[in-house]
This record gives C-alpha cells, sequence and structure tokens, in this order.
C-alpha cells in the first residue's frame, strides 16, 4: 500500500500542472479558438452551417496575399485545404503551385447547422504562400462561411479582426 501512495505522488508531481487554454475570438456567429504548443499552432473554427468555414492570415485587411486556411464536412468525411489568394475572389489550393499541403487534420463534424473542424499546422513558413504563425505575432484573421461545401461558393459572412498569437 505505501508503494502504491509513493508511486502516485510521484505521478502526481511528474504531471504538467498546466492546461493548455486556447485562446478564442468570435464574431458574426463564427468562433476560432488556438494555441500554440511548441511549433504547432493548433486551430478550432466553427459557425452555424451546413457548409464550408474559412479563416486567412494576412498582414492587413487586404485579400491580396491571404494565406487562406478552408474546410467542410462531406458526408461524414472532413477536409482542411490550404489556398493562397492572389487577389479578392481569386484563390487557389497552394497544392496546384506545386507546394505540399501543410495541414494535419484533426476532426470534423457537422450536426444541425454547425460546422467544426480541427486541424494543425506548422508555425513556420512551408512557402512563400503559408505565414509565419509565430507567438505573439499580430495578423488580421480573416472568418469566413457558406451554405455550401463547394470552396468556390461565395460566403454568406465574411469578416475580420486583428488578433496576437
Amino acid at each position: 500500500m505505501k508503494l502504491l501512495l509513493i508511486c502516485m505522488t510521484i505521478l502526481t508531481a511528474c504531471q504538467d500542472p498546466v492546461q493548455t487554454v486556447m485562446q478564442e475570438i468570435s464574431k458574426n456567429d463564427m468562433t476560432v479558438k488556438w494555441n500554440i504548443e511548441q511549433e504547432i499552432i493548433h486551430i478550432e473554427m466553427e459557425a452555424p452551417t451546413d457548409g464550408w468555414v474559412a479563416i486567412g492570415f494576412n498582414e492587413s485587411a487586404s485579400l491580396s496575399g491571404t494565406y487562406l486556411l478552408m474546410g467542410r464536412v462531406i458526408n461524414g468525411n472532413a477536409e482542411i485545404v490550404e489556398h493562397y489568394t492572389d487577389k479578392p475572389g481569386s484563390y487557389k489550393p497552394i497544392a496546384e503551385y506545386g507546394i505540399a499541403n501543410q495541414t494535419d487534420l484533426l476532426s470534423g463534424e457537422e450536426t444541425e447547422n454547425l460546422t467544426r473542424i480541427r486541424f494543425s499546422i506548422p508555425i513556420s513558413a512551408a512557402s512563400t504562400y503559408h505565414k509565419e504563425l509565430l507567438p505573439k505575432s499580430t495578423w488580421n484573421l480573416l472568418m469566413a462561411y457558406s451554405l455550401e461545401d463547394d470552396f468556390q461558393h461565395h460566403s454568406i459572412m465574411r469578416t475580420s479582426v486583428n488578433i496576437e498569437l
């Protein structure tokens, strides 16, 4: 019994007492959460839709040059695709530039008018189409969602807000 108590004490002392807390921003019924662990940023985005949800990172409020991450759930299968925005209305998957996808899809769900996507990406830019998403860096965060799963379908809501990672 003493051995069990000693083991439990050691295990408790070795556990990291700090819980990872996600930062959060909500606007126009869309919520984005994130936290950075070492070289990875974990992101969760959700909106009241059965269509796609998206976020984008840019140094300014302009759409040109935005690193855009679009997610959707189709027939229970989630996907997240990186895009680069040349100019408003002109964006395409980064893979079309010959760059490998940097996202790691963690989960996605669609339930009664809510789409939620969880994914991770490296904080270091892998190409000129990505952004250096370093801790304490400031960004204009694009937030958008659509009623449709087709990434070319226009958003029903699009806004932006300044954040610090």
